[in-house]
């Protein structure tokens, strides 16, 4: 989809959307069971950071990456939760996975 001079896939959509719906659910002070909000408002970010960096982001390792590193956060400090997301996109790009 072209908004103005700037293209937004599908995905990019989706993680501006969730972003605002969290944001949205802190402001009015809305529990999230079992997770974290400021935890995975900042995951968002970082996550639509990487994918609006790197276009051309393999969708199914990346979704499979997504998806673990948010369940991690029901058992893991947020610092390690950063580590393993930026070591295992490192490793995901170094191997040529990703």
């Amino acid at each position: 989809m072209y908004l103005g001079p700037f293209y937004f896939d599908t995905k990019e959509i989706f993680l501006i959307l969730a972003a605002i719906l969290i944001g949205v659910a802190m402001f009015f002070g809305w529990p999230l069971i079992w997770f974290n909000p400021r935890i995975l408002l900042t995951l968002i970010i970082l996550m639509l950071l990487t994918k609006g960096l790197l276009p051309a982001i393999h969708n199914e390792a990346f979704f499979i990456l997504a998806i673990v590193t948010i369940f991690l956060t029901l058992y893991l400090p947020f610092f390690q939760i950063v580590l393993f997301y930026f070591i295992s996109f490192a490793l995901f790009r170094l191997l040529r996975v990703i």
